[in-house]
């Protein structure tokens, strides 16, 4: 599984992606402490960087999800608008092949109410 690390508009008009790790499988919630995830250093402080840099129009949030669509699908559902296309992560490191391996095993998940589908 891939680890989607993300920054969502606080006012449902875009997503960023931050970048693309390899996890465990983990439900969507906040990413409220980078340190958590138990990264390099390097990557640790260039993520911390593009949150502190967006933290007033974006919350980063981080999700496992087996391609970049089926976030963007979830988000459109949701009424999000001008969601990239593609993939394009705003930390562009050459090993994405070899990512190092968040540790989520201590990131609590934000419970919420589940909704009723409406049928028709």
């Amino acid at each position: 599984m891939r680890l989607y690390i993300y920054l969502v508009s606080r006012k449902r008009k875009g997503l960023k992606l931050i970048t693309i790790l390899n996890g465990k499988k983990t439900a969507r919630t906040p990413l409220t402490n980078v340190k958590t995830l138990e990264l390099p250093l390097v990557w640790q402080k260039k993520i911390e960087k593009i949150i502190e840099d967006n933290k007033l129009l974006y919350e980063p949030w981080m999700e496992t999800a087996n391609n970049y669509n089926e976030i963007r699908e979830q988000y459109k559902k949701r009424g999000f608008t001008n969601i990239p296309m593609g993939a394009t992560p705003l930390l562009d490191f050459k090993a994405y092949a070899r990512a190092p391996i968040a540790n989520t095993s201590s990131v609590k998940v934000r419970r919420t109410m589940l909704r009723k589908r409406k049928n028709g």
